[in-house]
């Protein structure tokens, strides 16, 4: 449904969609004709996706309340949290390129880069941190190695880190 979101703004604006490749991690929807929107159009699309998940989320919560289907709950509960992850300031999150939008929209690329830059890394650094504590405190890893994960995409959208090879 997130990448539905997505999609349906890119028909909205009429833009091409060439490719969507679908990962362990999400999707990657490449459409060349996304370059030639206006920073606010591009902000639009980008945020259709968390937009869609954080709609649906009540949506199902309230048909799972009026037929008392448990499922629903999850599901709703599912859209609400990938909403607002998708939300967050990283750079490989839509949180991340709609900061990187407002602010290249508002004070030009240079300075877009530099907010996507500081507020994506404290961002990946910070719920790294908290990974940490909790693993610490609580045990178990997988909210830290989640939390790493993101911190290295974070990293290797940066540059910080060395990219994989395509082959």
């Amino acid at each position: 449904m997130h990448e539905c979101g997505h999609l349906a703004a890119l028909r909205i604006f009429r833009v091409r969609v060439d490719s969507m490749r679908l990962g362990a991690f999400g999707a990657v929807i490449c459409a060349r004709g996304l370059r030639r929107l206006s920073y606010g159009r591009e902000l639009a699309v980008t945020l259709a996706g968390p937009a869609v998940n954080l709609l649906c989320a009540p949506l199902l919560a309230s048909l799972a309340t009026r037929h008392a289907w448990e499922w629903g709950y999850l599901f709703a509960g599912a859209h609400a949290l990938l909403g607002i992850y998708n939300l967050l300031p990283v750079p490989t999150l839509d949180g991340g390129r709609a900061l990187w939008l407002l602010a290249a929209w508002r004070f030009g690329p240079d300075a877009g880069d530099l907010a996507a830059a500081v507020t994506g890394l404290a961002a990946a650094l910070a719920l790294t941190a908290l990974g940490a504590y909790l693993t610490v405190r609580y045990g178990g890893t997988l909210f830290l190695l989640a939390a790493l994960g993101l911190l290295f995409d974070t990293l290797r959208e940066l540059g910080l880190a060395k990219r994989g090879v395509c082959v």
